[in-house]
């Protein structure tokens, strides 16, 4: 894999877990270095970590302490 992509990759501990559950991706990255965009859209989606899924939760959360009133 190369230098640029590790780097960036070793910002976040979370990434290298993705990795080692999703080894096809260390793959990919190594031989096509541009998917790292899609690598890290993907570990979005699937970790929640979207602003989508942050407000999800958080209405969630509320409407379940709401019905618990």
């Amino acid at each position: 894999m190369r230098n640029d992509v590790i780097m960036l990759l070793s910002k976040d501990q979370d990434y290298f877990m993705y990795l080692r559950e999703n080894p096809y991706w260390h793959k990919e990255l190594s031989f096509n270095p541009s998917s790292l965009k899609r690598f890290i859209e993907e570990y979005k989606i699937k970790r929640r970590k979207r602003l989508i899924d942050k407000v999800e939760d958080i209405s969630m959360m509320l409407s379940l302490a709401k019905e618990l009133m």
